[in-house]
């Protein structure tokens, strides 16, 4: 049997909002710089330029907040190209818009590189992002010194340097938010695994040496008592199962399965069972342990509705709500009692795991049919 001992680090790449809670998150804190699009709009008020201008300038200011927030919402719309090619195509279209807009008013192409910088920081690897934003900035500001814009540039710094780093120094401390909280997942794992691994100690040290002095003393009784060396062996026999299972719960606690693959593995073992299974396409973002207690409870789940539900369907939701994350697996099959469940070796288990974690369970009858329901 193998240990499934190591875990992934934290990806460096931001992951796209997977629910409506990370959306909203998203529209909210990346548009609320759309504010500083405030000079644009006053500078098309003061604009001398000509009707049509004017009128491309209005359109391109409208179409320009939708493209830069669904860069966010969707930073992949081309799922053929890369990330660094739907990036650069993001920011493409917003040049372009940007240089509609600066037909009206000239300095509105130095307005819009904040917000192309912001697709690169934000939907990107810390690296490859600082890399594209030291081009853009040098590339907007060789286009300052080159082109004359009529008036004074010493605004540059302030209008595009300022937020640079602001939305540096943003995108630094989430990067090691996330680290920080990798690392205390791991600290957390890593004294669970001492605990058990201490436990497996107790188990197998006070087991074996009693299994020791057992074999001792039946070999002595072989020839003087036979019957009382034959109870011997029989304690002997019953001990070493009762072993056996406690080590094996014990290992089983140390394993750590993967949820996708556990979805995989419960999608497989439904169908062998002629239950109808529907679950997620895509997961959302979950953490370390989010992501392994719910692997724990599909297990056990799974487990009960085809020993036990005889069930012809079962539906599984994962989903953000409020400040937490649910996980619902319905099945309509026999149903289960409340006091079935506290008999259930299993589901107290398991509710011992998710409360460990901070989370809790609950099995709701249905009609026909029963939920599990953990928040976590």
């Amino acid at each position: 049997m193998s240990l499934n001992t190591t875990q992934s680090r934290p990806s460096l790449e931001p992951e796209p909002p997977g629910t409506r809670q990370e959306q909203r998150m998203i529209l909210f804190t990346a548009g609320i710089w759309l504010i500083f699009l405030v000079w644009t709009v006053l500078g098309f008020l003061n604009s001398t330029a000509s009707l049509p201008a004017q009128i491309l300038g209005w359109v391109a200011l409208a179409i320009f907040p939708v493209v830069y927030l669904v860069g966010f919402l969707h930073p992949k719309p081309l799922p053929r190209a890369n990330l660094h090619l739907n990036t650069a195509a993001y920011s493409a279209v917003l040049i372009i818009l940007g240089l509609c807009m600066s037909q009206s008013t000239p300095t509105a192409i130095i307005n819009v590189v904040p917000y192309v910088m912001a697709q690169w920081i934000f939907n990107h690897r810390i690296a490859s992002a600082f890399i594209a934003v030291g081009l853009i900035f040098g590339a907007a500001g060789a286009l300052v010194v080159l082109v004359d814009f009529g008036e004074p540039v010493n605004w540059f710094l302030p209008a595009v340097g300022a937020p640079t780093i602001v939305m540096a120094f943003i995108r630094i401390s989430m990067e090691m938010g996330i680290h920080q909280q990798y690392r205390s997942e791991q600290l957390a794992l890593a004294k669970q695994r001492e605990e058990l691994a201490s436990t497996v100690h107790d188990v197998l040290g006070h087991s074996l040496t009693t299994i020791t002095v057992k074999i001792q003393l039946a070999q002595r009784l072989l020839e003087a008592d036979l019957d009382t060396a034959k109870t011997e062996l029989a304690d002997i026999e019953a001990l070493a199962r009762r072993s056996l299972s406690e080590v094996r719960s014990t290992v089983t606690d140390l394993q750590h399965p993967d949820l996708a693959e556990q979805l995989n593995q419960a999608a497989t073992a439904l169908a062998a069972a002629n239950v109808d299974f529907a679950r997620p396409e895509r997961l959302p973002k979950l953490t370390l342990v989010q992501q392994q207690v719910f692997a724990w409870v599909v297990r056990e789940a799974v487990t009960n509705i085809i020993r036990h539900a005889q069930a012809s369907a079962a539906t599984l939701i994962i989903a953000a709500e409020e400040t937490d994350m649910v996980l619902r697996i319905d099945d309509d099959g026999v149903g289960v009692s409340e006091a079935e469940c506290t008999k259930h070796h299993g589901l107290a288990g398991l509710q011992r795991r998710v409360t460990s974690a901070g989370g809790s369970l609950n099995i709701i009858r249905l009609d026909p049919g029963t939920r599990l329901e953990v928040i976590l």
